[in-house]
């Protein structure tokens, strides 16, 4: 069974279950060892586009939907 800090994550974290949910053969490798849940949280993060470099391109092209707006409006 999982232990109860991986269950607590899991719970807390609606982004993570959802992933697992599609991805339910990490369920397995998450069970033998807690501490994949580090590795999960990454992959997710990847899949959904929530790393850092991916909140800076958001950032970026807003910024340059801004700029297209504002020489659209000169």
């Amino acid at each position: 069974t999982m232990d109860s800090k991986t269950q607590f994550i899991l719970d807390s974290n609606p982004l993570i279950k959802r992933y697992l949910r599609e991805h339910s053969y990490y369920y397995k490798n998450l069970i033998r060892d807690s501490n994949f849940i580090n590795n999960i949280t990454d992959l997710m993060k990847k899949e959904y586009h929530l790393t850092f470099s991916d909140k800076l391109n958001k950032i970026k092209d807003d910024i340059n939907l801004v700029n297209s707006f504002m020489d659209i409006i000169k």
